[in-house]
């Protein structure tokens, strides 16, 4: 019996994840929570930003597998640095200190790549990290740190780098989440137009449901020390996107508002989508078909 952990296991990306992995008889899912009232044998809970906790949790499961998932994207400095990369440094350490041999998916994201240009697109792993958000700085961290400990202390580690995610129950900080979020509100009647900003972006969207079993190709079969883009090479425009969710709630574009907030201190970028390329390199040579 393979035994997995998977941090911020009652997250919205762990969710879906664990109940993936629960499909396969052959592993047991042990799942990390912060604050969880949950009583159950495989449910633990740790602050992953506490050294000595994650050590007890590295040692008392000794995972052949971990799935770290849990962060945050909340663009305040402290804050993320804390869970995406202090987080990380200490599961490293705990294997280290345990001893114990672990293969260890990291999850990176497109904001690693931050100001590109339009040729730059498809934008594969090799392009120059130059985040221009918080939460895209304290990945580019992360990042780092795995190919420290990767190249130093020969630790087993892989990072899918993730471009969108879709699917209901994403967080409401997201385009996603806000459109699922204000959908529902307004067919309760608690809204009267779903109030939305400017829908001229192109973006990479993947479902929830790809991206966990590209996941756990990743673990399965990715090369240590490397990174592979997570999405589907796909550009899409935004207004399109909320077409389709609209349609598929029964609903068109005549309930959208539109207000065009200018933000002088944000950067945007007009268009960014993933080189997929090399996860399908790693899927074709390891012959599966699940996708």
């Amino acid at each position: 019996m393979i035994k997995i952990l998977v941090t911020g296991a009652s997250g919205f990306t762990g969710r879906h994840l664990v109940k993936h992995l629960n499909k396969n008889t052959e592993i047991q899912v042990y799942c990390n929570y912060r604050n969880s009232s949950e009583s159950h044998p495989n449910y633990f809970n740790c602050d992953l930003t506490d050294e000595e906790s994650v050590y007890k949790l590295i040692e008392t499961i000794k995972p052949a597998q971990i799935y770290h998932l849990a962060g945050s994207f909340s663009n305040d400095y402290n804050t993320d640095y804390l869970n995406n990369v202090i987080s990380t440094r200490n599961i490293l350490e705990a294997i280290l200190k345990a001893k114990i041999c672990c293969r260890v998916l990291l999850i990176g994201s497109s904001a690693e790549y931050g100001l590109i240009k339009e040729e730059d697109n498809p934008v594969n792993e090799n392009q120059c990290l130059n985040p221009i958000s918080i939460y895209g700085l304290t990945k580019v961290y992360q990042n780092h740190l795995m190919l420290f400990y990767f190249h130093v202390h020969k630790l087993d580690i892989v990072m899918a780098r993730t471009f969108n995610l879709m699917g209901k129950g994403i967080s409401e900080k997201l385009f996603i989440g806000r459109i699922y979020k204000q959908i529902e509100d307004y067919q309760k009647g608690l809204i009267d137009k779903i109030v939305l900003g400017d829908l001229r972006s192109y973006r990479d969207y993947i479902s929830i449901q790809q991206a966990v079993k590209y996941y756990e190709s990743i673990t399965n079969y990715g090369i240590s020390g490397e990174v592979y883009n997570v999405g589907s090479g796909l550009s899409l425009r935004l207004d399109i996107i909320l077409e389709k969710i609209l349609q598929e709630n029964g609903l068109n574009m005549d309930v959208i508002e539109i207000q065009n907030i200018s933000n002088k201190n944000k950067l945007n970028i007009n268009n960014i989508y993933a080189d997929i390329s090399k996860f399908q390199s790693l899927i074709a040579i390891n012959h599966t078909s699940n996708f």
